[in-house]
């Protein structure tokens, strides 16, 4: 059987002698592992398809839950991604949110808009940071577990410091558990602010470098908790 669906490369592994195993992250079909014959050759037709970040219209043949790479029409390289080291990790950090936080197969329509969004603002120069921080919270919500600090989670509370909670999401001070960790006012403030400002406004928002990177710090700590331990956003907020 095949099937056709639209998808974004966010990974590829050498396979073989000639072959690449290539993450597609599909709104059909979630995050599949694709098999891609001699693509690794000099004169293979399909190369572009296993680039990283390529945005294409993929045919795959299927066989039980293999999929094997038959037609790639691309629709978009994002090439440019490649062009500034500090919008390469930014984008490499929105493709792990994906790579450590989701199941092969598990499908989410919005979640692939909200990758293409990233995208394309990385691309027309939106503050990296601040892009990866929008996205990682909306990956959050999106997950059930997302971050809300403007009442408690378990009480509804408020209190002067909240604190955040692997798999609790915001606490009060009277309900924060031993391994919840304590949340800045600003940070807090910036979350919500950043959650709810489309991507291609981002631009207009007055944050300091300090303040992203310290809203990045505490959400790549949460996502660790959550998920497994990433390694991108730890390097962009070096970088950046």
């Amino acid at each position: 059987m095949d099937v056709t669906t639209k998808a974004v490369a966010i990974r590829a592994t050498d396979y073989k002698e000639n072959d690449k195993l290539v993450l597609l992250y599909t709104p059909d079909y979630g995050k599949i592992t694709v098999h891609a014959r001699g693509v690794r050759k000099g004169n293979a037709k399909l190369r572009y398809a296993v680039d990283q970040f390529c945005f294409g219209s993929y045919e795959l043949a299927v066989s039980g839950d293999r999929y094997t790479l038959k037609n790639c029409e691309q629709l978009d390289s994002f090439y440019d991604l490649r062009q500034d080291i500090v919008v390469y990790y930014a984008a490499c950090a929105v493709a792990e949110c994906l790579i450590v936080g989701t199941e092969e197969g598990q499908s989410d329509p919005q979640l692939f808009v909200e990758l293409l969004r990233a995208l394309e603002c990385l691309v027309n120069n939106k503050p990296p940071m601040a892009v990866v921080a929008r996205f990682v919270l909306a990956f959050l919500r999106m997950s059930g577990f997302g971050v809300d600090f403007t009442r408690c989670s378990v009480c509804g509370g408020v209190s002067k410091r909240m604190y955040l909670a692997p798999h609790r999401g915001a606490l009060c001070e009277g309900c924060r558990t031993v391994d919840s960790f304590a949340v800045s006012p600003i940070v807090a403030t910036m979350c919500g602010l950043l959650e709810g400002t489309p991507y291609d406004k981002l631009d207009e928002l007055d944050l300091s470098l300090d303040c992203q990177r310290d809203v990045l710090q505490l959400l790549n700590k949460y996502m660790s908790a959550v998920f497994y331990p990433g390694k991108c956003i730890s390097e962009l907020v070096k970088l950046a």
